[in-house]
Parts: structure tokens; sequence; C-alpha cells
């Protein structure tokens, strides 16, 4: 159980170059929203872990005999880790805020709109920034080839480069899978509530998932297409 909580604890590590190359402003810009978004992915993995464990060992203690009831407490504390980490790890603004509980129900309308349209923004920076990424990994990939083939540079010089945008790809897949997660919640909400203002930012979020998905496919088209290293 220790182990398994401290490598789920471990996932808010921050991304960085992987080929040793400098990062541009963009990189970093991109990395730091990663980073942060990650820490409150890691909070929300933690406390469901915890909460798991607990419930697990408590069902495991109700097997009658005593020798089995220790090996159940425990295969139920592990399972239930597992369990817990990974309905804990799913949240964003949005999804968190969905599970909390408010005295009335237009406290917790105007709290899931507050929390959607503050994702939706994020989101658009995440995609903007994901853009400009792209297009930067993708005129360094190109120049580089450009001077591979003249002579001018070596392999390993387009291997780093490609470590850097291959984790670069990552973090836009990754943002877009966040973003698609999210816009389920809202449109599942607004359909529910009728609430339009929702609905309007799960479209916000949707174009910022579509941008995302853009940016990486850009991005990997332009690491095929490059020489191999």
């Amino acid at each position: 159980m220790a182990a398994l909580l401290a490598a789920v604890m471990g996932l808010g590590a921050c991304a960085s170059g992987m080929g040793g190359e400098p990062l541009t402003p963009s990189q970093r810009a991109l990395r730091d929203r990663t980073e942060r978004y990650n820490e409150t992915m890691g909070t929300g993995i933690a406390a469901g872990a915890i909460a798991g464990a607990i419930l697990g060992a408590l069902i495991g203690a109700s097997t009658s005999n005593s020798r089995d009831r220790g090996n159940a407490m425990a295969a139920g504390a592990g399972l239930g880790l597992v369990a817990g980490a990974a309905l804990g790890g799913g949240t964003g603004y949005y999804i968190a805020e969905r599970n909390e509980r408010y005295a009335s129900r237009e406290q917790g309308a105007q709290a899931r709109l507050e929390a959607a349209q503050r994702e939706a923004a994020d989101l658009a920076r995440t995609a903007a920034l994901a853009e400009q990424v792209a297009a930067e990994n993708e005129r360094r990939i190109g120049e580089l080839s450009r001077r591979i083939r003249t002579g001018e540079a070596d392999a390993a010089a387009l291997r780093r480069e490609a470590a850097t945008a291959r984790a670069d790809l990552d973090l836009m897949r990754r943002g877009e899978a966040q973003a698609q997660r999210v816009e389920g919640a809202m449109r599942s909400d607004a359909a529910q509530t009728g609430d339009r203002r929702l609905a309007a930012e799960a479209d916000r979020v949707a174009a910022s998932r579509a941008q995302l998905r853009d940016s990486a496919d850009r991005l990997s088209r332009a690491l095929q297409q490059a020489p191999a290293a």
C-alpha cells in the first residue's frame, strides 16, 4: 500500500525536455500548466487512494474467519487503493466541483458555472500554447532535417530535438483527453439542467479540444516526416 501510494503521489512530477535541449518560453509555459494540473490531480489521487484503501480494508474485515480476515483486509485495502486512485485522479476544476454539495440548487448551479468558465479559460490558454509549441517544433525539426541532408548537422542533434518534441506531443494528447472528459461532464449537466450558459462553456472546451488535437496531429506529422535519426 505504501509503495503504491508513493507511486501515485509521484504522478504530479513535472515534464521536462527529454532530449536535454533548452526549452523555449512556450514549451516551458506548456509544462508549467501541465505541472499545475498534475499537482491538483495528484491531490485527488492521494485522497481517493486513501479513502479507497480504508473502504477496502473495512470490507475485508467483514470476513468471519480470523486468518482469512487478515488476508482479506490486506487484499481489500490494496484493491481499494487502486480503485480510489483511479477515481480520484480524473478530476479537474469542473469535475471536482460537481462532487461538492451546496445548500441550494441555485448555489450549486452558480458554482458549477464558475468552475466551467475557469476550466474553459484554462484549456483555451493551454490549446493556444500547444499550437505555438507545435509550430516551433515543426520549424526546428524541418531546419534540422534540411541541415542533416546537406551535411551541416548530425543525427544526434535530431534525436535530441525529436525527444523533446515527443514529450510536447504527449502533453498535447493528455490535454486533449482532459478536455474530452470535461466537455462530456459539462454537456451531461447542461442537458439535465437546461443551462445554456453551461452548454456554451462546453462549446468553448470543444474548440480547445479540437485545437489541441490539431496541434498534436501537426507535430506528429512533423516527427514522422523527419529523416531517421
